[in-house]
């Protein structure tokens, strides 16, 4: 998997089911488990009761490959892979995205979240709707301001798949708020980072927040952009380029998507970041949070205030933007990683 530039994420999923999942089975011959079909079933049925139907079939998913990839050096092995004999769960993919009626609401929990680093990248997460894992080890190299574009070396799919996104205005100012905020609270971490954390690998490394205070983050955000696309009057070609999905079909192998980035896909992309904020209506003004975090020259005024307040305050500790180390939700799972 290294070889073929699985990404490291991709490794870990492998990993965790061949030790935790098939734990009990680390020791057992691959020719005793392709004579026995029935035990492979088995397995499938317990491991749905016990972690769900969609680790069933993911896990199984794993032991498929590992039995072909054997036979393809041990030809004394059965030639029927034994999990072709389980009935696969049903999966449906989760509908968790959001339309441009639900913003108002989405942008007031977002505004809250204490971290302004972990609230820029979940904005640039829905303004891009780039993968979360893509996203959190961008650094500032990757970005062209004169060209304004993205570089993505690293997504899904390996380094093969690098590719750039175009920026929006609105993408702009997201990135150049997380940077000046991060010069601000991780001066060492954000030359290296454009998303800096208080975490091992300096960057940040858990995007995950509490439902109760932010509804909607990671791939929720992904299908939001998608969604907003559509409601954009985005064409799907157009918006699978820019997530940088594979495009079936011969005709798709005769676009060059260099060739179209700088005009027609940045259009597009600021096509969808329009359709975001102008579903803000009123609220990009009437809501207090809201307008002291994106309105023109508040990042200037916070980070005034916060060097005021250092001044002030006998520990050095500024109330306006490390004031969120008091409930270290975001940077202690960070950490932790």
């Amino acid at each position: 998997m290294v070889r073929r530039g699985r990404s490291e994420r991709t490794i870990k999923g492998y990993r965790d089911h061949v030790e935790r999942i098939f734990a009990e089975w680390l020791d057992t011959p691959l020719r005793e488990i392709g004579l026995d079909p029935a035990r492979v079933v088995g397995r499938h049925d317990k491991i749905t009761n016990e972690n769900g139907p969609y680790m069933a079939n993911a896990s199984m998913r794993t032991l498929r490959a590992i039995y072909y990839h054997a036979r393809k050096v041990h030809k004394s092995l059965p030639v029927d892979n034994p999990v072709d004999a389980i009935d696969w769960n049903g999966e449906k993919r989760r509908e968790t995205g959001m339309g441009t009626c639900d913003l108002k609401g989405w942008f007031a929990e977002l505004a809250a979240i204490d971290n302004p680093i972990r609230r820029e990248f979940h904005l640039f997460m829905l303004l891009s709707g780039c993968r979360p894992a893509a996203l959190q080890v961008i650094d500032p190299r990757h970005v062209d301001f004169r060209k304004r574009m993205l570089h993505v070396p690293n997504p899904k799919g390996g380094p093969e798949r690098a590719f750039d996104i175009p920026l929006s205005r609105e993408m702009i100012l997201c990135l150049v708020r997380a940077i000046r905020l991060g010069r601000q609270m991780y001066p060492a971490q954000a030359a290296l980072w454009i998303f800096p954390a208080d975490s091992a690998s300096g960057h940040l490394a858990e995007h995950r927040e509490d439902r109760v205070a932010l509804s909607k983050w990671g791939n929720d955000l992904r299908q939001s952009f998608r969604t907003i696309a559509t409601a954009a009057r985005v064409s799907e070609f157009d918006a699978k380029l820019l997530m940088n999905h594979a495009i079936p079909g011969v005709n798709a192998g005769y676009v060059t998507r260099s060739k179209i980035l700088q005009d027609h896909l940045r259009g597009q992309q600021q096509a969808i970041s329009d359709a975001v904020f102008a579903a803000l209506g009123n609220d990009r003004v009437a809501n207090p949070s809201i307008r002291n975090w994106i309105s023109r020259g508040a990042v200037r005024q916070m980070i005034l205030n916060a060097r005021a307040d250092e001044v002030m305050k006998p520990d050095g500790l500024s109330h306006t933007i490390t004031a969120h180390t008091a409930r270290r939700r975001g940077d202690q799972s960070d950490r932790v990683k």
